[in-house]
């Protein structure tokens, strides 16, 4: 008997793992799908008589039966009895690992489209969902489903049931990308669409409210709404912008030049996607006066980082010119200056001055910016006393310093002479607008009616007619298409003209004048229109299809009166 026992006990321990193993066999048989599922059915059946005690089969068997009864929904005897067979499955499984999130989650599915059916179910749904957040972590996608799974049940949903839906919804999407975002605004569409729920679980980062913003706009969805997450995604890129001009400063103090230009260009990036549309959405977040202010000072920065870096004035982004174009406080201007005079590329007035066109014509617009009119009529007076044979290269430069010349001369009440600087400038470069304009001026200024007439039509002539034609191709959804202006600076009125919108159609439409967004609606007449004060010289009309594809055919151009 003594010898029996252990044989007994061995024996029974080899049934006990070749019954583990086959059970195993069987599992992973039913989880490679590669029989059809009744098939699978039968293999779980009979893995659970095998060993009855894994959990992971009666989880597997569970959604198996559950898929089953999905795709039987218009057979309800065989529906029903499916739902009932996963329903007793996740139960089984449950009563073996009652820490199981996922059977928690499948469970809960099964207990819903039972609720769905009026089958009588042995717990609420909403407990299961419950304890399936709770025993996985936020970022876990289970987290996410059982968060969206309420949320397409939000009408049905107690006060109890919506906050802890929106807690695990933002806790969820904390730190996620957009690609769970999109996911979860389909069913909130398809929910009602309570800009209050997305408000609340939406990640406070500008990635996130654009592709919340884009989203809206593709659906032609709340407008408003749309306006007020850009103009807090691009507030949020405001904060961003000068969070990297004070590393940049920092970095620059520390003569860490390439760390110092990776932040300044990541600002100046920033700052150049603001398009304001906090003007359309009725909200202060941006100060204007700010914007300008940390504008200026990349610019500067970046200017004197280039400069310092190719001790030259090359300036071929443009950097150095958007910086002057932009600044207007002599104190600024001053130290630019004298940055500039420390490293030797203005040279001094004189004759040396006035070898080098370029540096000359540089240091006339730092001082006509600084109002230093009769500093620059002198050098012109002296430019004047001498001899020069102006190269092919330096007919540009030599043209900027006759127009600032003339500008200077027109500041002191000089017309005669600024008219005399600015046809000279018309000689060097016969389609100078800024010269024409000049001239234009002087006329003005003389009461010359008859020739002041004259001048604006040849400056017609320059300009962007008073009806662009587009091409007609359409700008597809999402997409935008920009019209590029010649312009004089008058106020004027732009009305965009577009092919008619099918019947029943609304395409939402926006339009981004110079950079700054002037309008954003729905496109119902075939037309919209804008007032703007342009640019002297070049400037640019965005057109984004927002919604859907539509096709711009013109802008008419007409004269704000004055």
């Amino acid at each position: 008997m003594k010898k029996i026992a252990p044989l007994a006990s061995l024996a029974l321990l080899g049934v006990l793992q070749v019954s583990v193993a086959w059970n195993a066999h069987l599992l992973a048989v039913a989880q490679g799908r590669a029989s059809g599922p009744n098939m699978i059915v039968q293999a779980l059946e009979l893995a659970n008589r095998v060993y009855p005690w894994n959990d992971l089969v009666h989880f597997e068997l569970g959604r198996t039966l559950f898929e089953q009864a999905a795709e039987t929904l218009a057979d309800p005897g065989v529906r029903d009895a499916a739902l009932v067979r996963s329903s007793r499955s996740f139960q089984t499984a449950l009563r073996l690992n009652p820490g199981s999130a996922a059977v928690h989650f499948h469970y809960a599915q099964a207990l819903l489209y039972m609720s769905y059916l009026s089958l009588p179910f042995p717990s609420p749904y909403f407990e299961e969902y419950k304890k399936a957040a709770s025993l996985t972590g936020h970022n876990s996608q289970i987290f996410f489903e059982v968060g969206r799974v309420l949320l397409s049940r939000w009408a049905s949903l107690s006060a109890e049931e919506r906050d802890f839906a929106l807690d695990i919804l933002g806790r969820a999407m904390a730190g996620k990308s957009e690609d769970r975002l999109a996911g979860l605004l389909e069913t909130w569409r398809l929910g009602g669409g309570d800009p209050a729920v997305i408000d609340r679980v939406i990640p406070r980062d500008a990635a996130h409210l654009r592709a919340y913003a884009r989203f809206l706009g593709e659906r032609s969805l709340l407008v408003e709404v749309r306006q007020t997450s850009l103009a807090r995604a691009e507030h949020l890129e405001f904060l961003r912008a000068k969070n990297d001009l004070l590393r940049g400063e920092r970095a620059l103090d520390y003569y860490q030049g390439t760390e110092a230009s990776n932040h300044l260009r990541a600002c100046l990036r920033s700052l150049d996607s603001i398009r304001f549309y906090q003007s359309l959405a009725g909200l202060e977040l941006i100060d204007p006066k700010e914007f300008l202010s940390v504008h200026k000072a990349v610019l500067r920065l970046l200017a004197q980082d280039q400069i310092e870096r190719t001790r030259s004035l090359d300036d071929p982004d443009r950097t150095i010119a958007r910086f002057l174009d932009l600044e207007d406080q002599v104190p600024v201007l001053s130290d630019f200056e004298r940055f500039l005079r420390e490293r030797g590329l203005l040279g001094e007035a004189g004759s040396a001055g006035i070898a080098d066109l370029r540096a000359l014509a540089f240091r006339m617009t730092l001082d006509f910016r600084q109002n230093r009119y009769r500093d620059i009529v002198r050098a012109g007076d002296l430019l004047s006393s001498s001899y020069l044979v102006i190269p092919e290269s330096g007919r540009p430069a030599y043209a900027r310093i006759l127009g600032l010349l003339g500008e200077s001369c027109l500041k002191l009440d000089s017309v005669y002479e600024a008219e005399d600087y600015f046809r000279k400038a018309l000689e060097i470069a016969p389609n100078d607008l800024e010269a024409l304009l000049g001239i234009e001026r002087c006329y003005e200024r003389l009461s010359d009616g008859p020739k002041a007439a004259e001048t604006r039509r040849t400056i017609g002539t320059l300009l962007s007619p008073a009806i662009v034609e587009l091409d007609p191709k359409p700008i597809d959804k999402g997409g935008a298409r920009t019209v590029e202006l010649v312009l004089d600076g008058r106020p004027r009125t732009f009305r965009i003209e577009f092919e008619s919108p099918g019947a029943g159609a609304r395409p939402l439409v926006a339009v981004v004048f110079n950079g700054r967004v002037v309008r954003e609606g729905f496109l119902e007449e075939g037309a919209l229109a804008f007032p703007a004060s342009p640019r002297v010289g070049p400037n640019s009309i965005e057109i984004v299809a927002v919604g859907e594809a539509l096709s711009p055919l013109r802008v008419v151009l007409s004269e704000v009166s004055r």
